[in-house]
């Protein structure tokens, strides 16, 4: 049985950076599930757009990573969603329904006002129901 990951993937550097430390750790034959929540944790969603705009908008992004990542992204079995839920209960979500060992996440530095009403990472390690892997911006990730 092939090892699986949960990606948060929102289009930064540090998700990007999360997405190749995934990609060196499932090769060469794992399985990597792509996250993007299209709404923010603690907000609700924007009213300037529809579900399906954010989906698009979303998939878009991913669909980004994937032509512009690496190579060795196409090595693996990659699954895709795209869910208009926030970001801590869809990353959970996959990871039970994948049966994922881990959940992979970027750091990023944020504001005090930030990280007082609470970061994804933060909720994210007291409610996941795996490990959770959280990259940092100064990981040098070797190529393969």
């Amino acid at each position: 049985m092939s090892t699986c990951l949960v990606l948060g993937y929102d289009r930064t550097d540090s998700a990007r950076l999360a997405a190749q430390w995934a990609v060196k750790q499932l090769l060469p034959d794992g399985k990597l599930v792509i996250v993007h929540s299209c709404r923010p944790l603690h907000a609700p969603p924007s009213a300037l757009s529809s579900a399906d705009e954010r989906h698009r908008l979303g998939r878009a992004l991913v669909d980004e990573l994937l032509l512009e990542g690496e190579d060795s992204l196409f090595d693996l079995d990659v699954e895709v969603e795209v869910v208009d839920r926030d970001p801590v209960s869809a990353l959970g979500d996959a990871a039970v329904r994948h049966h994922a060992e881990a959940i992979v996440v970027g750091s990023e530095h944020h504001s005090r006002l930030h990280k007082a009403i609470g970061t994804v990472t933060v909720e994210l390690l007291a409610k996941s129901p795996v490990p959770v892997v959280v990259v940092p911006q100064t990981a040098h990730v070797a190529t393969a």
